[in-house]
């Protein structure tokens, strides 16, 4: 008997911790867009620079 007091009473406290963690977290604005991340994947992202070259290598050799 002494285990179902305790078992509830965790169970209780882990429910308890949840409902907090989604009270602050609506309360905190972690709900308030749901649209964007996911149509951000769908964007393009910006080209990347190609490298520039070695000053040097632009040179021709000295003959």
């Amino acid at each position: 008997m002494a285990t179902l007091f305790l078992l509830t009473g965790l169970a209780l406290a882990i429910f308890a911790l949840a409902l907090g963690a989604l009270v602050w977290s609506v309360r905190s604005g972690q709900y308030d867009d749901l649209d964007t991340p996911g149509v951000r994947l769908l964007a393009d992202d910006v080209q990347p620079t190609t490298p520039r070259s070695h000053p040097t290598a632009d040179r021709t050799p000295h003959e």
